[in-house]
Parts: C-alpha cells; sequence; structure tokens
C-alpha cells in the first residue's frame, strides 16, 4: 500500500470518529435539552396577552401541572366587551400584582369567546371543548380552579370584587404564592455530567483544621 492510499485510508478513519462523535453529541446534548427541545419546537400551547403567558390547551396545562404540582387557573373571558365582566377583569385585574401572582402559582388557561382573526382553528378547537366540558357557555369573568387531573375544586363569578377578594375566594382562603414555573434553557452535557458525577459522588470532605500549635494550647510562648 502507498504512502496515498495509507494517507486516504486515515482520513476516511478521521472522518467517520468526527461522524460518530458528532452525532453522540448530538445525542447527549438532545437528552440534556429536551424540554428546551419541546418548548422551542413543538405544538405552540401558549399565548402571551395582558402581560400573561397563557395555556390555550387543556392537556398541556394538566402535563405541566402535575410536572410541577399545581393547579390550573381558567379564566373565561370575552375580550372587547364594554361594560362586561370581561372589560373589567382585563383592565382592573390582570395589570395587578395580586393576580400576576396568582398566575404565577396556578398555570393560566385563557379562554377567550371572542376569538379573534389571528385564532388558529386548533386554538379554536380546544377552546370549544373546555367550554363544552366545563359548561361556560355565554358566561364570560368565570374564574375556574382546577387539580392536575381536571377536576373542578372551585368556580369564582367576577362581580367587581377586589383583586384580593377574587383570589381567596378561588382558593378558598388558601392562597399561597409560589414562584413561577422555570422556563426551559439551553444546558452544556459537559457541565451537567460534572454535576451528577458530584452529586453521585457525595459532599468533598473539608480537610480537619490543622492541630493547635503547643504554645498556643498551654498559653505559652516559644519564641520561634
Amino acid at each position: 500500500m502507498g504512502v496515498n492510499d495509507s494517507a486516504r485510508l486515515l482520513m476516511r478513519r478521521l472522518i467517520k470518529f468526527a461522524l460518530v462523535i458528532a452525532v453522540l453529541y448530538g445525542a447527549v446534548w438532545s437528552y440534556f435539552n429536551w424540554d428546551y427541545i419541546l418548548e422551542k419546537f413543538g405544538a405552540k400551547y401558549e399565548v402571551s396577552r395582558y402581560g400573561i403567558i397563557w395555556n390555550t390547551n387543556l392537556s398541556a396545562a394538566k402535563r405541566t401541572a402535575a410536572k410541577y404540582n399545581r393547579d390550573i387557573m381558567i379564566v373565561y373571558i370575552r375580550s372587547g366587551a364594554k361594560h362586561d365582566p370581561s372589560e373589567y377583569l382585563i383592565n382592573r385585574i390582570f395589570p395587578s400584582t395580586q393576580f400576576r401572582r396568582a398566575a404565577d402559582t396556578y398555570i393560566p388557561l385563557l379562554i377567550d369567546a371572542s376569538g379573534g382573526a389571528d385564532e388558529s382553528a386548533r386554538i379554536k378547537q380546544n377552546r370549544d371543548e373546555i367550554v363544552k366540558a366545563y359548561d361556560l357557555w355565554n358566561r364570560p369573568g368565570q374564574l375556574l380552579l382546577l387539580d392536575s387531573s381536571g377536576k373542578e375544586l372551585s368556580r369564582v363569578q367576577y362581580q367587581d370584587q377586589p383583586v384580593s377578594e377574587l383570589i381567596s375566594e378561588l382558593s378558598g382562603g388558601n392562597f399561597k404564592p409560589l414562584p413561577a414555573i422555570p422556563r426551559p434553557g439551553v444546558k452544556d452535557p459537559f457541565a451537567e455530567s460534572e454535576k451528577k458525577a458530584r452529586e453521585l459522588t457525595g459532599p468533598t470532605v473539608k480537610k480537619s483544621e490543622e492541630s493547635p500549635k503547643v504554645e498556643e494550647k498551654w498559653g505559652f510562648t516559644t519564641g520561634l
């Protein structure tokens, strides 16, 4: 075998090795960033309105609620209505700090009876299924609290009550604010592997402090 043939063979092996490394790295990266992949490229069941990120799909909301041990808060409105509970919810309740805390604590799910020109067929189908399942027909201004299985825990009709009273009624007087659910971000697989390794090996044992010198222990000095 000539020098050129050996060089070509070595080059092919190096290319194959690089491809294997790239595939392995891609697999490991996908494993550690699966939540991020689903967040960025999965089906979109969230919408940002009134300064809050809302779910629009009950099944997706239940999965998130079960994962983070939260309840689901359904808010049923008819946007664009005047002198209506929906208008007061949008303008008075949604901007308040107390309601934002409730939206962080629960999994917020918005149902808008008005829909809109930009509403997708999937969101409309999700909305119609929820309206039918929880009997929300023609009664905007309702707030429902569900557990992670979708079981109704409480229901409140907004009637111009203060936001603190509204949240208290919805939670049965047991509202305890929780931090917002973290949004998935990109993770470094090498850093994650190192972190898991440290967790498996346990905390590092610190060296015991040096024993006190004789003169420190007995209260005299040797002058050294």
